[in-house]
């Protein structure tokens, strides 16, 4: 093959990977610019949001959550912060009308079976508290189990860094459904406790991903079908940990005494 035509390609998937990136950032970001043209509602939807030291980004997802097309909707914080960052994270959730539930047991998957414990919705979602939600990612994922699936989320992207949003766009736009992320998991509460929640044993610190296991579980009892990422839904989060933290390349391992440990 020509080098012109090599890098004519080449120039082409750069292109295309421009513009996907920019298109999820952007979808993302709408639920913080405007008002929904439209609500819908259905089952109450419980979104259950473990936080750790991060009262300077969980209103960013308050404000997306507040953005939604869906509207039947209730918000579950699970805090295991130390006072001070426990009491300005409080602050904020005063500002919404919300409460905060206090867990000072740390472990991500304690505060979301906790939350999911406490929750009143016939469905849950989980969402880490440095995301935002597209203004449909709510209505879509209930239209979604509707259709009969088990266990959905959307695709991930950075909102706040071009450059990680090139990075990850490729990967956002060919993950397979059983490859679960914390970010947007979206069960009827029944079917989340009948294979057991998340696994409390999954320990980070030894590499291990509650988040995936999960979704491992959901395929074995459930069948691989019954695992769906949703393409039109989209979940941005914050780039504040670098580009790699979360891949193969440079895993997050955890966190241990309220620091996160590569």
């Amino acid at each position: 093959m020509a080098k012109g035509a090599i890098a004519a390609i080449i120039g082409a998937f750069f292109v295309a990977d421009v513009v996907a990136a920019a298109t999820m950032a952007n979808r993302a970001l709408e639920s913080l610019r405007t008002v929904p043209a439209y609500r819908t509602g259905g089952p109450l939807v419980s979104i259950i949001i473990p936080t750790l030291e991060e009262q300077d980004y969980v209103g960013a997802l308050l404000d997306s959550i507040c953005g939604q097309t869906y509207q039947d909707l209730g918000v579950i914080v699970v805090d295991s912060s130390p006072d001070e960052p426990k009491r300005l994270t409080q602050d904020v959730l005063a500002q919404y009308g919300l409460p905060l539930f206090d867990l000072p047991r740390l472990g991500i998957a304690a505060a979301r079976n906790y939350g999911a414990q406490v929750a009143g919705g016939e469905i849950v979602m989980f969402c880490d508290a440095d995301c935002i939600l597209s203004p449909q990612y709510v209505e879509r994922m209930v239209e979604v189990l509707g259709n009969g699936a088990v266990l959905v989320h959307g695709v991930d992207c950075f909102y706040d860094s071009l450059p990680c949003a090139l990075f990850a766009a490729p990967w956002a736009l060919i993950k397979p459904g059983w490859h679960t992320t914390g970010r947007g998991i979206t069960m009827r509460r029944s079917d989340f406790w009948e294979v057991g929640g998340y696994d409390e044993t999954c320990d980070p610190m030894q590499g291990c991903r509650e988040d995936i296991d999960l979704g491992r579980r959901v395929s074995t009892y459930y069948g691989i079908e019954s695992l769906q990422v949703v393409g039109d839904a989209f979940i941005g989060t914050s780039a504040r940990r670098g580009c790699l933290v979360g891949t193969a390349l440079w895993p997050v391992r955890g966190i241990r005494n309220g620091h996160i440990e590569y």
